[in-house]
């Protein structure tokens, strides 16, 4: 991992999946992390990976807040649940930089489902995230392997009542859940161009308000052909899709 990105005050957001040392493993490459805000569901599997998540990461970087933020279904699988994730990711986004302070926010798109990672990616192009990042295991097979073998404790460390017992657990197997957690990476960075804000936020309004009158003609014909927009007769109006986007990116909600 390069050691060019300024860590300072430096929030990571991150849908977690199936393979929690996609996150600590990224903490640990980019290092100097502050926050961590991790996005999880309903499915039980998630849920154990989250608090094997938080007490790695607090027993092996102790500075480091995590937060868990937790997504209204089990699962993305519908356009209004994508929109809904993005505009929960739009909220955390501009929290982490209006309400927290942080100065640089990251995106790691390695958990959670595909669409999960290709939202995340546009989205953080039209927000102007500082990065976003890919965390590829050198032998998945191995890790898959690890995560088996600990499968009794992590759930243990699931079900502990106190914070002490979490620990516990964990310590026991330390050098194992550690080997697992914090392993060797390649951290491969997203090719990314940021939208000017003054750009995305005229787009937005002018499909929010449906004035058309403030964009181009070849602008106009590019949201035509991505389904943002409709022509009725000689003038344009905008979809339901369109107006969707729309409402996520201006509010960070979807009506209805």
């Amino acid at each position: 991992m390069s050691n060019s990105l300024d860590c300072s005050k430096t929030a990571v957001i991150a849908p977690l999946g199936m393979s929690p040392p996609v996150i600590t493993a990224f903490v640990k490459a980019l290092g100097g992390v502050r926050d961590v805000v991790v996005l999880t569901t309903d499915n039980p599997t998630v849920k154990q990976g989250f608090e094997l998540v938080r007490i790695a990461l607090k027993l092996n970087y102790p500075r480091v807040r995590v937060h868990e933020r937790k997504l209204p279904f089990e699962d993305v699988t519908t356009t209004d649940e994508n929109f809904q994730f993005m505009g929960i990711a739009a909220r955390i986004i501009r929290e982490q930089r209006e309400k927290y302070g942080s100065a640089k926010v990251y995106l790691n798109v390695s958990g959670g489902r595909k669409n999960m990672g290709v939202t995340l990616s546009l989205l953080g192009q039209l927000m102007g995230v500082d990065g976003v990042f890919h965390v590829v295991t050198r032998d998945i097979r191995v890790v898959n392997t690890q995560l088996e073998s600990l499968r009794v404790e992590i759930e243990k460390i699931y079900r502990a009542e106190s914070e002490e017992e979490k620990i516990r657990v964990y310590r026991e197997r330390e050098r194992s859940f550690n080997s697992l957690m914090f392993p060797d990476v390649e951290v491969v960075r997203i090719p990314t161009i940021p939208f000017p804000k003054y750009y995305v936020e005229k787009v937005v309004k002018v499909l929010y308000a449906e004035s058309f009158e403030e964009l181009t003609p070849s602008e106009l014909e590019a949201l035509l052909s991505h389904g943002l927009v409709e022509k009725a007769g000689r003038k344009y109006r905008t979809t339901e899709f369109g107006k969707k986007l729309a409402e996520v990116l201006l509010t960070g909600k979807l009506r209805g």
